[in-house]
């Protein structure tokens, strides 16, 4: 199986690579528009949609113009730059090679689609430049297919892209929400610690609320590792008692900002929370937690606690959701990492220059307040990872869709191929009629339920078609077949199959007709048959006989008509040709004995079995033997087989070439044998069948070496009608004679041809027919004609032959009037070799 890739399968291609670009800007755009603000990245970015767009309307623009031939050879050059292209971004792409900072942080999956796109590009671009006949064709089932293989291909890409980028942005919206109940859970613990010293605090007074103050301080910040330190305030915001950290963090003015301050003194029975701005920055950024404390001595207090930002988050429980950072931001100059790490804070502008992909969460924390979180994917690996995998689809897409492809082309090409197999068996590929076999099931097919029907077949074969083919050749040949062809489909209008049935034969078969129909529709064909032809301005012309078979029985089948047609052409091609014959029952009886008659000469010619008999032709002046006209006769058991039966048969058959050639080798090798022979010319009459093959001088030449006889020894006899045909035939005798054989028209006068053609014909002898002796014994026009025609001749330097001399007085007319031979039964009728040599030997020498 032939899996080549051609215009069709490009063509196919080609539609499917312009396709995958427009289906790639629509689910970019949908893309863009949809995701670009809810997910950490799109799938397919805006850039990609456009550039998409973009190579689209290149493609489809660049399909519009013929390649120039130039660009032709740029191909090869194409293909490699392209192979090298998507070469080198797949290795980038799955980190074969080091990857160029360009690439840094770029989105994964938009990078696996940027490879393919490359590859798309090039390989239309290859098509483009490859096949330059492209035909832009999407109605087609296989274009239409290919298209939902692409679009289904791209489309089942995105989406399960879509669920990877989908999955990593919940995580990192997962990390802020758990980041924001982490920071929520312990400051509401803090709050509730706190809430219990305040309640004991608030019961005590005098040296035991000092004394108890300072061991729950100290206490607490032992116990809870997220208390950095804590102090107790007066209402002038006096440092009644602290820890360490927090005497630092006070004495370090961390405690005097404006912010701070007006905070601190903001009287409130409840809880408050703060971030203290001025540690945001520091190792550790501290929240403020303010108690309200009224001792019981009906003093107002402050129990502040410094709570370590860093501790609020249990990192260990979002290692899973390492791949993202978060950052809680108070103001677009100041975002805090959420990782406990030292100096974690940084701006917004520096963060998004350093990473590109993000998605932000507002979350309230405890103090009421809605804080805006940041993550930032950090790492790409699962994406690079997923991307890579996910790629394979579009791969899988591509080899699907190449593979429908050729399968698509050569399934067309199959059925293509079967269509053609299938109309070369059913139609003739020179005349475009139905073959023999095809006719035969057609006519099968019409002969049922058809009783009483007249059914017929008209059998059309063309008259010396096979002469015209081997002279001008088979292409010549083809021509005027199908122009047959042409004519009798306009010219047989009640015709129900018409098909060719051999090489120059053709069968009109009529389902149910008439008599009249039938004689007009053969009338018609016969007669524009007979029209001239002219191929390669030549002007030919021919003529076919037809043969007519009728009948009403269903049962009689369309081989058997033309069995009976065929005779009856027959009969009309031995009537003459150019007419037409309809069948009758004896008809076959007469084909019987033609077949028989065939057959027997078939026999007698592979086994030598016919004679030479030679008829003496005699000067008119001297009256001797100066020439001999060799004759053909076949002698069987019940006696001699008349030359007018078996000749005609010959002729039609083709035996005729085998008849003349044995006829000619044993008058060369009489010649051979006998010296009285060689003294005198013998004729030997050829058929038209003979003398235009191919190889006919070429032929002759071979068998005259052979038996050492020159040409001039020979007269080649033809008929009237043969060499007026002109043409080829005239080149022939023309090269004929100037070898030095004499060339004679035998039966002058019965032809059609007008006189005039003597004075350009090649012959050197003209045999005057015996239809001119009858009635020239007496003055008359019959003898002025004659005499005419011997002048003519005569001044034309023609040797004049009368052929049919059967008495003394027309020997002595025929010697008065010019004539130069005579030939005639009352002369000499046709003997045996073995008679002829005894008169040659006895008669007197030459004068």
């Amino acid at each position: 199986m032939n899996y080549s890739f051609t215009q069709t399968a490009a063509n196919k291609a080609y539609v499917s690579v312009v396709c995958f670009f427009i289906v790639l800007f629509f689910v970019g755009l949908a893309d863009s528009l949809v995701l670009s603000t809810t997910f950490l990245m799109g799938v397919v970015p805006i850039y990609v949609a456009l550039f998409s767009a973009a190579i689209a309307l290149f493609l489809i623009i660049a399909f519009r113009f013929r390649t120039p031939p130039k660009l032709q050879r740029c191909c090869h050059v194409m293909t490699l730059l392209g192979a090298t292209a998507f070469t080198y971004l797949q290795l980038v792409f799955w980190q074969l090679i080091p990857t160029p900072e360009v690439f840094w942080a770029q989105n994964p999956v938009s990078m696996s689609i940027i490879t393919m796109m490359v590859l798309m590009l090039f390989i239309g671009l290859f098509l483009r430049l490859r096949y330059p006949n492209l035909a832009f064709d999407i109605t087609r089932s296989t274009s239409v297919t290919c298209i939902i293989i692409v679009l289904t291909g791209v489309t089942v890409w995105y989406g399960i892209s879509y669920q990877a980028v989908a999955e990593s942005s919940e995580n990192a919206r997962t990390k802020i929400h758990l980041i924001g109940d982490m920071i929520n859970k312990r400051l509401e613990d803090q709050v509730n610690a706190l809430g219990r010293i305040k309640a004991r605090l608030d019961r005590l007074g005098g040296d035991d609320f000092d004394v108890v103050t300072q061991v729950d301080m100290e206490n607490y910040v032992a116990d809870y590792r997220v208390i950095e330190g804590m102090l107790l305030l007066d209402e002038d915001l006096t440092a009644v008692a602290s820890t360490p950290f927090a005497k630092e963090f006070k004495d370090a003015g961390l405690l005097g900002s404006e912010g701070t301050q007006a905070w601190l003194q903001t009287r409130s029975s409840n809880v408050r929370l703060a971030a203290n701005a001025s540690s945001l920055d520091m190792p550790t950024p501290t929240v403020m937690v303010s108690v309200p404390i009224d001792a019981k001595s009906g003093a107002y207090f402050q129990l502040i606690a410094l709570l370590n930002m860093n501790a609020l988050i249990s990192t260990e429980y979002l290692d899973y959701l390492s791949s993202v950072r978060t950052y809680l931001e108070f103001s677009p100059e100041l975002l805090i990492s959420m990782h406990g790490e030292s100096r974690g804070s940084s701006n917004l502008a520096e963060l998004e220059n350093v990473y590109r992909h993000s998605v932000t969460e507002t979350v309230t924390l405890t103090n009421a307040i809605d804080h805006n979180f940041h993550s930032y994917l950090v790492d790409y690996s699962d994406l690079e990872e997923s991307a890579r995998f996910k790629q394979l689809l579009l791969w899988l897409t591509m080899a699907f869709g190449f593979i429908f492809i050729l399968a698509a082309d050569n399934t067309r090409r199959l059925r293509e191929n079967r269509e053609k197999l299938e109309h070369m068996a059913t139609y003739d590929d020179v005349t475009g009629l139905l073959r023999r076999d095809a006719f035969n099931q057609q006519t099968e097919a019409l002969r049922i339920g058809c009783e009483g029907c007249h059914r017929a077949v008209i059998f059309v074969n063309l008259d010396a078609f096979n002469s015209l083919n081997k002279t001008l050749g088979h292409d010549i040949g083809d021509v005027i077949l199908a122009e047959i062809a042409k004519r009798i489909k306009a010219s047989a209008n009640h015709c129900d199959i018409l098909a060719r049935f051999s090489s120059d034969e053709f069968i009109l078969y009529y389902r149910d007709t008439t008599a009249h129909k039938l004689k007009k529709d053969a009338k018609a064909v016969l007669s524009n048959i007979a029209d001239v032809y002219k191929p390669n301005d030549m002007e030919l012309h021919l003529t076919a006989s037809a043969g007519i078979a009728v009948t009403s029985q269903a049962k009689v089948e369309a081989k058997t008509l033309i069995q009976q047609a065929d005779i009856a052409m027959n009969i009309a091609k031995l009537n003459g040709g150019n007419q037409f014959a309809i069948y009758q029952s004896t008809m076959a009886d007469e084909r019987k004995q033609l077949v028989a008659v065939r057959n027997k000469l078939q026999t007698a010619l592979n086994k030598q079995q016919l004679e030479v008999f030679y008829q003496p032709i005699f000067s008119a002046e001297h009256q001797r033997i100066v020439s001999v006209e060799s004759l053909v006769r076949w002698r069987t058991e019940e006696g001699f087989i008349s030359p007018g039966v078996f000749i005609p048969i010959a002729e039609k058959t083709g035996q005729i070439i085998q008849l003349g050639e044995l006829v000619l080798d044993m008058v060369l090798r009489d010649i051979q044998q006998h010296e009285e022979l060689q003294g005198i010319t013998v004729a030997v009459n050829i058929s038209p069948q003979q003398l235009t093959r191919i190889d006919f001088i070429k032929t002759i030449g071979e068998q005259l070496n052979r038996y050492a006889v020159t040409p001039s020894q020979l007269t080649l006899e033809l008929t009237e009608s043969v060499i007026s045909d002109g043409g080829q035939t005239e080149q022939v005798l023309k090269s004929l004679r100037a070898l030095g054989f004499h060339v004679a028209i035998d039966d002058f006068g019965t032809g059609f041809s007008s006189l005039s053609y003597l004075t350009t014909q090649p012959s050197d002898i003209i045999k005057i027919d015996r239809a001119f002796t009858f009635g020239v014994e007496t003055e008359g026009k019959e003898r002025n004609l004659l005499s005419m025609i011997v002048q003519i001749c005569k001044q034309l330097e023609k040797t004049v032959v009368i052929e049919g001399v059967e008495t003394q007085a027309q020997v002595d007319l025929f010697k008065a009037v010019g004539c130069d031979r005579l030939q005639g039964f009352y002369l000499g009728k046709p003997m045996p070799l073995a008679e002829l040599i005894p008169l040659l030997q006895n008669q007197d020498p030459p004068r």
